[in-house]
């Protein structure tokens, strides 16, 4: 009897050591960058506590845009019976921290028909950035470079375009904004409707 009760009492301990040993090596193997938060959503990074967007989307003075979730999302409709389109959106910087900013065509239906169909980036210091671009309906620009978008600063959207045919031209877009510092950057989703 004393025999089965010290057999007993061994199993138990090895258990026990068995399971401290476990746990043991799942705390020391566990990856440590798992706990915090950020304060944006930022594609590749951490996920954690999301707030609004520190880059939103506004209204232009032309063409017909809708502004969706939280300034993080537009449609914007143009006619091509227009050439150009000074801006049919502004990108607002809303705090003190410098960002970049780029454009990145991702899909898009019926661009045969665009002779031209050029998107850039403007504003009144730096100029204008070519961001995407479609001649006789094949991207020659599919990803624009980063533009800076400075402290509390707004940034234009133009379009310029020549179009045949009566289709209805559709390209989807992201807004890539590359958070300072960091190789990490939000992606805002804008569709160009061209009649």
């Amino acid at each position: 009897m004393g025999m089965e009760k010290e057999s007993l009492n061994r199993r138990k301990i090895r258990r026990l050591i068995w399971l401290v040993l476990t746990v043991f090596i799942l705390f020391c193997y566990v990856p440590q960058n798992v706990i915090g938060t950020e304060k944006y959503s930022i594609l590749g990074g951490n996920c954690g506590a999301v707030s609004s967007s520190p880059v939103i989307l506004q209204n232009g003075t032309v063409g017909a845009s809708t502004i969706y979730m939280n300034g993080t999302s537009a449609k914007v409709s143009i006619s091509a019976s227009a050439p150009t389109y000074d801006y049919v959106l502004r990108v607002v910087n809303q705090v003190s921290d410098a960002w970049k900013i780029r454009l990145k065509a991702y899909s898009q239906s019926d661009i045969e028909r665009l002779d031209n169909c050029t998107i850039c980036f403007h504003n009144s210091t730096d100029g204008t950035s070519s961001q995407i671009s479609i001649i006789n309906g094949s991207y020659t620009q599919q990803t624009g470079p980063w533009y800076d978008l400075g402290s509390l600063e707004t940034v234009y959207i133009s379009v310029t375009l020549q179009a045949s045919g009566s289709q209805v031209s559709v390209i989807f877009v992201y807004l890539e904004v590359l958070a300072p510092g960091k190789t990490t950057y939000a992606q805002h989703v804008l569709t160009f409707e061209i009649t």
